[in-house]
């Protein structure tokens, strides 16, 4: 069953019901009328589409992600649009030696984008709605009546395709939700990667106690407080991480840090001392935890250039 954590307005419109009953059509929706300039661009677009089924496809999801009625296009390109969708916010890693000339980076990167998308059409049956370059980006996959249709094995061939590792986030919506269900697609995106986890599929419930951990508020500054005992003690910082990489494993702790298990023992201890959280009850397990990954997407985000 999926969390219910989230408050955010984002979260609540991307939300899909879990049951795997029949869906009720969503409620009538205004659709955002698009200016003159963008009737104009997606004419240009649509023109170059017909025929062309994979510019179709870039051309319908820029619109869906960009909130307007794609209906003339979509009937144009014969492709069937879906009252649910699996939003997919896609990372796909450098390959590209920093020596190459600038015009041949470019063309790998479109090559390595064009194995992607068409990966994406073979595994979904050509009902992929891709927005990408050759550095990631979004795609669009219809859901059925029971959920999402995203295949178990979509990263493995997409690493395969891409020739270095793919990271994506998915979340569902419905047609008229695909626009905060973007942005909060790309930001479970921004998390995964700030935290430097592995390259995989990540859906909403993956990332619930990261989302919370990271939003910047009162909660936030709370949690990041909890560690604040321990700024002097880094070593207390690297078993506990260490120790919930393992999965609360204490030799494997202590092999991961090249001590002895007792050394495990008493360092937790002394975090228990100094935090007032005992890592070995469920409740101080997860404020530490928590505390750990808004300390670290903290340090991400002062470590980032300024825009």
């Amino acid at each position: 069953m999926r969390s219910e954590a989230f408050s955010t307005e984002a979260a609540a419109s991307a939300h899909r019901p879990p049951t795997p009953a029949p869906r009720p059509h969503p409620p009538r929706t205004v659709v955002r009328t698009p200016s003159t300039a963008e009737v104009a661009a997606h004419v240009h677009r649509l023109r170059g589409a017909l025929g062309e089924p994979e510019g179709a496809a870039r051309t319908l999801s820029a619109m869906l992600i960009d909130g307007m009625n794609p209906a003339a296009v979509a009937r144009s390109a014969g492709i069937a649009l879906s009252e649910y969708y699996s939003v997919l916010a896609v990372a796909i890693g450098a390959n590209t030696p920093r020596t190459l000339p600038e015009s041949a980076a470019l063309a790998q990167a479109e090559e390595r984008r064009a194995r992607v998308e068409a990966t994406f059409a073979a595994l979904c049956e050509n009902s992929a709605l891709p927005l990408l370059s050759g550095s990631g980006g979004t795609v669009l996959i219809p859901e059925g009546e029971a959920g999402d249709r995203i295949p178990e094995d979509l990263l493995t061939h997409l690493t395969r395709a891409a020739g270095t590792p793919v990271t994506a986030t998915a979340v569902s919506a419905t047609f008229h939700g695909i626009p905060p269900a973007t942005d909060l697609a790309h930001e479970l995106l921004d998390i995964v990667q700030r935290l430097r986890y592995e390259p995989r599929l990540y859906r909403l419930d993956d990332l619930a106690l990261e989302y919370q951990a990271t939003r910047r508020d009162h909660v936030t500054d709370h949690l990041w407080a909890l560690l604040e005992p321990l700024r002097a003690h880094p070593d207390l910082v690297d078993t506990l991480r260490c120790y919930l990489d393992s999965d609360l494993n204490r030799q494997r702790t202590a092999r991961m840090l090249t001590i002895h298990s007792n050394t495990v023992d008493y360092r937790l201890r002394r975090v228990k001392e100094l935090t007032g959280l005992d890592p070995y009850r469920p409740n101080g397990l997860w404020y530490l935890q928590s505390a750990l990954v808004a300390q670290t997407y903290r340090a991400t985000e002062a470590d980032r250039p300024a825009t």
